[in-house]
């Protein structure tokens, strides 16, 4: 049986390593006394060794300048979770994980080293749910007195990019920037007459009335009840839009409605309207930060990730689970490449976080259109033992969590939802070809 007192006790790893070192120290010291020097002196640089290798390897790369500028850049697909095979790292190289962004802001926002955050967007690959959050954590740091800059550097920059900006206090775009102020709009693809061409028939099954995904083949329009629910989406999507652009940029719900519909506009169209401030380049930024031109006060994500994991994971506390599940719900085990969320390795995940005497709870992040009902089924069980082991289990719900992405979620003690993420288990249903 575990000793209570020794599982309360936590030392750290400096105090550990300052024992070690010690106890070397003085059997290197006696040693040498006793006139054993080969043993003494080797004894001793085996401590100053591991002096230096902690150093080099845990404090140093964490250290960053008292006056840091944190530069954060969204240029590709922004994962839930990067810590996948390596072939599959491979294969998404550049990928930057929400996680990662969410902890590295939220450590910023408080760290009296990091006096600004600038973040560089030339894409954003993701959905409306993250780029919500992204604004979220931006303002939030902003409000916290942290001098927030977004550059908007790609060819052109569409409403989800936008959103992102918008929650910085001061936006900046290239002169050639275009931004893309299109509206909000979904709709949908039917194949039913291209499919009666090639004497193909579509057999489609369906329960119920919203679960409209086979649609494309057996229709050659959308039904009233799926017409209805993208509109009702549609209609959510537009008002967190307005709403986050109009308190961002200090403009009326009615003109920041004018302005997400107003097209392909220019940025010198975008200072004028007041979406953004001011037109510049990176090397602006750069020069008013660091007008030496010494590059020492730029910090990159990775390295602030270090610092910030250093300084803040300190001491024995009580652990939460992270669990991780995106992508299409499949039954068996997921392929090298790609993000699938498989019933079979998920529920292990959650049985082993349940069974960790450490961990006090599981959040279970959910990103998934759905999928296999077995899959499904094999995580609504492991999260259902997860609770009968003592463990809640609070779902987080990403971009999508739909059908199957619901299903898994079902069980849980809460479930949490972005405002804009798109969920429901709305149906089954089953199609096959003549």
């Amino acid at each position: 049986m575990k000793n209570r007192f020794i599982e309360r006790l936590w030392i750290s790893r400096e105090v550990r390593l300052a024992i070690m070192v010690a106890i070397l120290g003085a059997v290197g010291a006696v040693a040498c006394a006793a006139g054993d020097w080969k043993i003494g002196i080797a004894v001793l640089g085996v401590a100053a060794a591991m002096v230096a290798a902690f150093y080099f390897a845990v404090v140093r790369p964490a250290r960053i300048p008292h006056d840091a500028v944190l530069v954060i850049r969204l240029a590709g697909p922004i994962e839930e979770d990067v810590t996948r095979s390596p072939l599959d790292q491979i294969m998404r190289r550049g990928g930057l994980s929400l996680d990662h962004l969410r902890y590295a802001l939220e450590s910023a926002a408080i760290d009296n080293d990091v006096r600004a955050i600038v973040v560089e967007i030339a894409g954003f690959g993701a959905g409306l749910a993250t780029a919500h959050e992204m604004h979220r954590l931006m303002r939030v740091a902003q409000q916290g007195g942290k001098r927030v800059i977004a550059l908007l550097r790609g060819d052109d920059a569409g409403l989800r990019e936008y959103l992102v900006a918008a929650g910085a206090g001061e936006i900046v775009a290239n002169p050639d920037t275009m931004l893309t102020m299109l509206g909000v709009a979904t709709g949908g693809v039917f194949l039913k007459n291209a499919l009666d061409k090639l004497k193909i028939q579509a057999q489609t099954l369906q329960w119920k009335e919203y679960k409209g995904a086979a649609e494309t083949l057996g229709r050659d329009t959308m039904s009233p009840a799926v017409r209805e629910s993208m509109e009702a989406i549609v209609a959510d999507w537009e008002k967190i839009l307005v709403e986050a652009i109009a308190s961002s940029r200090k403009l009326s719900h009615e003109r920041a409605r004018e302005l997400i519909a107003a097209g392909f506009v220019t940025a010198k169209f975008a200072v004028e309207n007041k979406l953004i401030d001011r037109e510049g380049y990176i090397e602006d930024l750069r020069a008013e930060f660091d007008p030496e031109s010494k590059r020492k006060a730029f910090v990159s994500l990775a390295r602030y990730r270090r610092h910030a994991i250093f300084r803040r994971e300190r001491g024995r506390r009580a652990r939460i689970a992270l669990v991780h599940a995106s992508g299409p719900v499949i039954s068996g085990d997921a392929p090298a490449t790609g993000e699938y969320i498989s019933g079979v390795a998920t529920a292990a995940q959650l049985d082993r976080a349940s069974r960790d005497d450490q961990v006090k709870a599981i959040v279970f992040r959910v990103n998934s259109p759905g999928g296999s009902a077995v899959g499904s089924d094999l995580v609504w069980r492991a999260v259902r033992e997860a609770q009968g082991r003592g463990k809640p289990v609070v779902v987080s719900m990403g971009d999508v969590a739909g059908s199957g992405g619901y299903y898994v979620a079902a069980g849980a003690d809460a479930i949490v939802a972005e405002p804009a993420t798109i969920t429901g288990s709305i149906g089954v249903v089953y199609a096959k070809f003549n």
